[in-house]
Order: structure tokens, then C-alpha cells, then sequence
């Protein structure tokens, strides 16, 4: 890891712990981190840190950004804040348009993580994901109406109704979510939370997750309809999302963060003998293993809860890739096939993290999901 990179991880670990934080840096060396902080999806929170550092009157002179960058930081994370909330207000409008007809809005990671964030609007959020269910009317909690399968009964065709009633524009052609776009909010609409094509053991572990949504409770956010699943599920949900996005284009710390804070806050409110269970299953155990080393080792998040894996050999690995890759595709503005072609390119290219993380074949899990393409369109749990 270079000097920057290091310098940049101790400021997260400033905000995220109060732990050490390095002070042998110059103005140049933070013109560096606030490019890293914006590709990363940290920037407010490493300006936090660069504020605390001031307030503290650990900084000398030379080390205080100059007049410039310190505006455009500061004017940066006011943006990353308005957007938020204007997010959330949009958000949670949508939300009242389910809730009239009984439905209720889970959302899946963004808002529903940012509540454990030291200042929640400095979480940076993307589109909103959601998973929409009907409500059981006759509990005045938020309890989902459970189908046959104690699993719950999924809105999806009907919350892309009501948000084109709404004057959404609603875009449907992939089979996991929709796309709609209400007031400029970009929303998926989840069918599915996670990807099922051309696996018994996806299809298996998607209605674990669903199943998790109906037996265990539903906390709102805020004052909203907005939906919050339990720890149990964002536990699940959050690996299974990083990996995927890991093996197929890399992640951000923005993803690492998420895990260090969910794991913070509910490290003792998790089952874990089914969490590694399941990990183990999904080939996830140790690339969970890894984001927990990081969270530990280079942030500082303290782990009292005997059950959980705080080691990996892997650990610099996975830094090292989240710090330096490049492979992204779905920010990219490449067309949908390009996309794909670039999906398969960093999937067979993909190298340690399929023999060491995934112990996989990248060749046979590319052709499996290549071949769930053509045969299975419309796949069923």
C-alpha cells in the first residue's frame, strides 16, 4: 500500500473509530486522497476527518488544504448531503404510493446501511433498491403477508403499475429488477433480491433471504414508509452483493465501510453459525472473511463477538484489488452488449479471486451463467 493509500485509510479510521490517525502528510498528499475519496464513495466522511484533525488542532499549516481544495471539498460533501436527502424525501414519496395499496418498500443496502453511518447523509447513495411486499393490514407493525412457502408476496409487477400511475417512467427488460425513474430518483425494482439464474444453490439462497423478510422484523427508517430488513438479512444480502460486483468489476471502500458498520452495530444481533453456513454454501466465507479482516485490522472497528472470523490471509489481496483496480463496467457509459462483453472479459480474467476467493472455475461459472442467459429468461424460485 503507498503513503497516500495509507494516510487515506487512517482518516476513515479516524471517523469511523476514533482510531490513529496519520499526521505525516502535505498539501499535496491531500490533493491525492480527495481524488481517491471520490473514486472510493468516501469523500464526506474523509472530510469529516479532515475536520475533526483541524478542530483538534492536529494539523500545522503546511499540512491544512489550501483555500481551493478546502472549498471544493467542503462544497463537494454539501452536495453529497442535499442529494441524500433529496433522495430520501423522493424515496419515501414513492414509499406512501406503495403503502395507500397496502404494499410495503424494503430497501435493500444505501438508505436502509447509512443509519449505522456516524453522519448518515455522507453515505453516498446511488440508485434506490427496493423489494416491495404486501402488508398484513391487520398488524400495526410493518409484518409482510407470508404466501405458502412462508415466503413473502412480492409487488413486483404491481409497484411498477402504481409508479407509472405515478408518472414514473418504468423500463422493463432485465430479469432481477426494473428500472424506474420517478423525479429524477433512480429506483430497481427488485423481483429478485439476488441474482437465481442457473443455480439450485442461488434459487436456494434467495428464498432463505425472502423467507428472512416474512420471520424476522421490519424497522422503518425514520419517520417513513421506507423498510429497513433485519441484521440477519443485510448480513447476507451485502456479501453476496460486494462479491458479485467483486468478481465481476471490483468494488469500492463505500462497500467495505457498509460491512465495518453494519458489523459495528449488530455484531451480536446475527446469527452467525447460519451466517457461515450459508457462506460456506455460496462460496462467500472468504471473501467475508477478508472485508472482516479489513474492517478490523485497517479500520479499527473493534469485534467482541467470539464467532465471527476476524483473520484472513487474503486480507492485502482484497485491499490491494479495492484500492488500485480498474475494471469497471456498470458506471461506464458502454452500451448494454458491451457491458456484458466486459462482465465475461473481468469474470475469465478474474485470476486469484476465482481459485483463492471464489475456488471456482471462472471458466465454468462464466459458461453457467452464460447458458442461464439463453435457457432461463424467466427464472422461478
Amino acid at each position: 500500500m503507498d503513503k497516500s493509500s495509507e494516510i487515506f485509510i487512517s482518516f476513515l479510521r479516524k471517523t469511523l473509530s476514533e482510531g490513529k490517525c496519520s499526521t505525516y502528510f502535505t498539501k499535496t498528499d491531500l490533493q491525492n486522497i480527495y481524488t481517491q475519496t471520490k473514486r472510493q464513495g468516501v469523500l464526506a466522511i474523509v472530510w469529516d476527518s479532515i475536520q475533526k484533525l483541524t478542530t483538534e488542532g492536529k494539523l500545522t499549516p503546511d499540512q491544512l488544504p489550501n483555500k481551493s481544495l478546502k472549498l471544493q471539498w467542503a462544497l463537494s460533501a454539501e452536495h453529497i448531503e442535499k442529494r441524500y436527502r433529496k433522495q430520501l424525501a423522493l424515496a419515501s414519496e414513492l414509499s406512501e404510493v406503495y403503502a395507500i395499496q397496502g404494499i410495503g418498500t424494503i430497501v435493500l443496502k444505501g438508505l436502509a446501511i447509512s443509519r449505522y453511518y456516524p453522519t448518515p447523509e455522507h453515505r453516498e447513495c446511488g440508485d434506490l433498491d427496493c423489494f416491495l411486499v404486501k402488508l398484513d393490514g391487520s398488524h400495526q407493525d410493518f409484518t409482510p403477508i407470508k404466501n405458502s412457502h412462508d415466503r413473502p408476496v412480492v409487488c413486483y409487477d404491481e409497484g411498477n403499475q402504481l409508479a407509472k400511475d405515478a408518472g414514473a417512467d418504468v423500463k422493463i427488460g432485465f430479469y432481477k429488477h426494473s428500472h424506474i425513474t420517478y423525479k429524477g430518483l433512480m429506483v430497481e425494482n427488485h423481483a429478485f433480491c439476488t441474482a437465481v439464474r442457473g443455480s439450485r444453490d442461488k434459487k436456494q439462497f434467495e428464498r432463505h433471504l425472502q423467507t428472512l423478510l416474512t420471520t424476522q422484523p421490519l424497522t422503518p427508517i425514520g419517520n417513513s414508509k421506507l423498510l429497513s430488513p433485519c441484521a440477519d438479512f443485510n448480513a447476507l444480502f451485502l456479501t453476496a452483493h460486494s462479491f458479485q460486483h467483486f468478481l465481476t468489476e471490483g468494488i469500492k471502500l463505500r462497500h467495505v465501510l457498509d460491512w465495518a458498520l453494519l458489523l459495528n452495530a449488530e455484531q451480536n444481533n446475527i446469527d452467525w453459525r447460519s451466517f457461515y453456513e450459508w457462506c460456506d454454501k455460496m462460496h462467500f466465507t472468504k471473501f467475508a472473511d477478508a472485508l472482516t479482516a479489513i474492517a478490523v485490522e485497517d479500520l479499527g472497528i473493534e469485534i467482541t463477538n467470539p464467532a465471527i472470523h476476524t483473520h484472513s490471509d487474503l486480507k492485502d489481496k482484497v485491499l490491494n484489488d479495492i484500492l488500485y483496480s480498474n475494471n469497471a463496467v456498470h458506471n461506464t457509459k458502454a452500451s448494454k452488449f458491451k457491458k456484458r462483453m466486459m462482465i465475461i472479459r473481468n469474470r475469465l480474467l478474474g485470476g486469484w479471486k476465482y481459485s483463492e476467493l471464489y475456488e471456482k472455475s471462472a471458466f465454468i461459472d462464466t459458461l453457467e451463467m452464460v447458458v442461464a442467459f439463453f435457457i432461463e429468461r424467466k427464472p422461478k424460485i
